[in-house]
């Protein structure tokens, strides 16, 4: 199942008023999205280019060495 399918169906079982909010939010995006300097970058990983930069920031990145200086 794809995300959109996942979000629809879950939407589909969700009460009005969290529809709304959903929507309401979704809109807020959209409109930041279009104007945002770094929008032209959103979605050019995969999910498993993702989860792999996700992995090597979390295994080399955040390492702080005390006895560096």
């Amino acid at each position: 199942m794809t995300n959109r399918e996942q979000l629809i169906q879950e939407l589909e079982q969700a009460p009005d008023d969290l529809v709304q909010v959903v929507l309401d939010f979704l809109h807020r995006v959209k409109a930041i999205r279009k104007n945002h300097p770094l929008a032209k970058f959103a979605g050019i990983l995969s999910d498993s280019e993702a989860e792999d930069l996700q992995r090597t920031i979390v295994a080399e990145c955040r390492q702080v060495d005390l006895n560096e200086w």
